[in-house]
């Protein structure tokens, strides 16, 4: 069975970009599956890429072909790579830190040799790797036509380009972290403390919380809320603190939207390190 390739960009659905990339795969091998993981990453997102990349990397087949194409350097010398995972899975994306959130299963990287592995007649074309680069070079090692070994040459794992991981951790009984994530379709607040530290700290399943949300130390948010498995806990409109599936806690609204609502200024930030969060139990005092 040959590998299936899996697609993300920041492409949108409103023009024939993503279908264009499809199509190039399709004309070397129609045989391939091609599915797509989401064309909607805000643009120019590198590090919601990387996140939504890796929540969704663990569910697919080994040997799978992602590509991913958040590329605001296209035309430039960023590298374009592939990087090989520890289960024989393939990543095709520039290496601008789309790969920062997998490096530890990455065991090899090639770059691209876009002499060999490009669209032929596209060499005058700069603005569109995601098709005459990515998509081609993905097909090409889907139906075989390359080994890994022919994408290009190999360099070092420890080069790839990588953007500072959030940290958790906690000081005098408080869970402190940042936003990770704020731009989801339902408007809820990733946070980068895990949920097994929420408890570490006093809290557990069913008590209240205080959650301060601060940038440059100024507070943005002050609130006490529920901490629960999951958003129906509280009434419609409500906050709630919940654990997330991904194992990191997360600030939702009970059907609405917590960014809208609460904070709006963070779906315009694509740096959200800024936004520090500390977390206690009720009543508790910084």
């Amino acid at each position: 069975m040959k590998p299936c390739i899996v697609m993300q960009t920041d492409f949108g659905l409103s023009t024939g970009l993503p279908i264009s990339m499809n199509a190039v795969i399709d004309k070397i091998d129609p045989e391939i599956k091609i599915y797509d993981l989401c064309h909607e990453v805000r643009e120019f997102d590198i590090r919601q890429a990387s996140a939504y990349l890796a929540s969704t990397f663990p569910y697919w087949r080994d040997g799978t072909i992602f590509v991913t194409v958040v590329d605001p350097g296209v035309g430039t010398d960023r590298r374009s790579c592939v990087a090989l995972t520890d289960n024989g899975s393939f990543i095709v994306t520039p290496d601008n830190g789309s790969l920062t959130l997998l490096k530890d299963r990455i065991v090899a990287v090639r770059e691209i040799d876009e002499t060999v592995n490009r669209l032929p007649g596209s060499d005058d074309h700069h603005t569109f790797h995601g098709r005459d680069v990515y998509a081609y070079t993905a097909a090409r090692l889907a139906s075989g036509i390359i080994t890994y070994e022919q994408v290009g040459k190999e360099y070092p794992v420890e080069e790839i380009v990588t953007f500072p991981l959030p940290e958790a951790k906690i000081v005098d009984g408080v869970a402190t972290g940042e936003v990770t994530n704020a731009s989801d379709h339902f408007g809820n607040v990733g946070i980068s403390i895990p949920n097994e530290m929420i408890k570490q700290i006093g809290i557990n399943v069913g008590d209240m919380a205080r959650v301060i949300i601060t940038k440059d130390d100024k507070v943005l948010y002050d609130e006490t809320m529920l901490f629960h498995k999951s958003f129906g806990y509280v009434e419609k409109g409500k906050p709630i603190l919940n654990e997330c599936s991904n194992d990191y806690v997360e600030i939702s609204i009970n059907q609405g939207s917590f960014c809208e609502q609460c904070l709006p200024e963070l779906l315009e930030a694509y740096d959200l390190s800024p936004y520090k969060v500390r977390i206690m139990p009720a009543g508790g005092d910084i």
